[in-house]
C-alpha cells in the first residue's frame, strides 16, 4: 500500500510538471510586441502600455522623454530603442521613483532613467530574479538604483553616474549579481551593499591607482576584478577615427 502511494505521488508530480511547461509554452507562444511612441505605436504612454499588457509579453520603446513614475506590477520585457533621437527616458518629475519593478523575472533594458524625487531611485527594486541591463541611471536626487528585500537580481552593462547615491542594497537583499557596471560622479558614494551578493567587473571613478580591489561600503562585499572609469576624453578618442586619404595628381605634359 505504502509503495502504491509513493507511485501516486510520483506521477502527480510528473503530471504538475508537465502542466506548467505546458502553461509557459502557452503563455510564450501568445506573448505579444507592444510599441510605446509619439506617433504610430500602441501607445503614447510606458504606463498605459504595462497596464494592458500580459505578463510574458514585450513592451519596446521609442525614443523620446516620458515623464511617468512607472510601476511595472507584471513580468515583462521592457526595451528601449534609439529610434533617431537616442535612448529613451523616463523622468520621474522630481517626486517618486522613475521606475519600480513589483513583479518578478522583469527585463529592463535600453532606458535612461533620471529625475527621482528626494530619498526615492532612478530604479527601485522590490522583487526577485530580474535583469537590469544596458541603462543610463543618472542625475536623480537619491539613489540610482536601489533593491529593496530583492534577491538573485542581474545588474549588469549599466553607467550610474551623477546621483546622490550609486547603487544601495540594505541588508535582506541577497544573492544579487552585480557585474560589468560603470559607477562614477555619485556624490555621497558609489555603491553601498549591506547584503551577501556578488561585484565584479565594474569601473569606479574612485579606485585608488594600483588597487586590484574594491571595497564595497556597507557590509563585507568586494569587487576583485574593479577597473577605473575610463577618462571622457580617452572614451571620446576611441569612438573617434582619422582615415588619412594619399592623392596623387599627375603632372600635366604640354605638348610643344
Amino acid at each position: 500500500m505504502q509503495e502504491d502511494r509513493r507511485k501516486t505521488r510520483a506521477w502527480w508530480k510528473i503530471l504538475s510538471a508537465l502542466i506548467l511547461t505546458a502553461a509557459i509554452s502557452t503563455a510564450a507562444a501568445q506573448a505579444a510586441t507592444i510599441t510605446v511612441g509619439a506617433e504610430g505605436c500602441d501607445y503614447a504612454s510606458i504606463q498605459r502600455a504595462v497596464e494592458a499588457a500580459n505578463a510574458g509579453d514585450t513592451i519596446t520603446v521609442q525614443s523620446g522623454t516620458y515623464r511617468e513614475n512607472l510601476v511595472v506590477d507584471k513580468t515583462l520585457i521592457l526595451r528601449g530603442s534609439d529610434t533617431g533621437s537616442g535612448r529613451p527616458a523616463v523622468d520621474g518629475r522630481g517626486a517618486g521613483s522613475a521606475i519600480i519593478l513589483l513583479s518578478d523575472r522583469i527585463t529592463l533594458e535600453g532606458f535612461v532613467v533620471k529625475n527621482a524625487g528626494h530619498g526615492k531611485a532612478g530604479i527601485e527594486v522590490n522583487s526577485d530574479n530580474n535583469y537590469i541591463r544596458n541603462n543610463l541611471v543618472t542625475e536623480n536626487r537619491w539613489h540610482g538604483i536601489y533593491l529593496s528585500d530583492s534577491d538573485d537580481n542581474v545588474i549588469t552593462g549599466n553607467i550610474v553616474t551623477k546621483n546622490r547615491y550609486g547603487i544601495w542594497i540594505p541588508a535582506g537583499s541577497d544573492g544579487n549579481r552585480i557585474v560589468r557596471n560603470e559607477l562614477s560622479k555619485n556624490s555621497n558614494g558609489n555603491a553601498v551593499d549591506a547584503g551577501s551578493n556578488r561585484w565584479e567587473g565594474n569601473a569606479y571613478d574612485d579606485l585608488k591607482e594600483g588597487d586590484t580591489g574594491y571595497k564595497i561600503s556597507g557590509g563585507s562585499n568586494r569587487d576583485e576584478s574593479p577597473s577605473p572609469v575610463k577618462p571622457e576624453a580617452e572614451l571620446a578618442e576611441t569612438k573617434t577615427s582619422t582615415i588619412t586619404v594619399k592623392i596623387t595628381i599627375p603632372t600635366p605634359i604640354i605638348g610643344s
